[in-house]
């Protein structure tokens, strides 16, 4: 029986390029179904560990608790603080340099500033698979 394909080198059999790439593209589309459903499946998690954080937050505050250590299995839960700082942002960086030069009485030079920065900021492209579907969810179903 002749063979389709180029002949084995060193005894492997190589697949032509196009199947290469079919194998690749059923790949790369099962593992991004795959990661779609998890994200969506840990977004869900994160939700109801959250419900039950506010319950339990609460439930040692209002029985005045706040300084409780429970034991679980493995570990120990207690409540603690953390800061979060709000988002950098070019909106927040300018409204905090017209803040810090008119509160020094100095001429304002946000804009050269920003402009500079973002002129300077630096990045690269970088090249991606992007899936779009196709038609509606009713064409998609049927």
């Amino acid at each position: 029986m002749a063979s389709s394909g180029p002949p084995p080198q060193n005894g492997i059999v190589q697949k032509p390029p196009q199947n290469e790439l079919v194998d690749a593209v059923r790949h790369w589309v099962h593992f991004d179904n795959l990661a779609e459903t998890l994200n969506k499946q840990v977004s869900n998690v994160r939700a109801k560990r959250s419900e039950y954080e506010d319950k339990i937050l609460k439930h040692l505050e209002s029985n005045n608790m706040r300084d409780a250590v429970l034991q679980i299995s493995g570990a120990q839960l207690q409540r603690a603080s953390t800061y979060r700082s709000t988002n950098l942002s070019w909106t927040l960086l300018e409204e905090q340099l017209h803040e810090y030069y008119k509160s020094r009485g100095k001429p304002d030079e946000t804009a050269a500033i920003v402009d500079f920065l973002q002129k300077h900021r630096g990045g690269k492209s970088v090249d991606y698979l992007k899936k779009t579907p196709l038609g509606s969810e009713k064409d998609r179903k049927k």
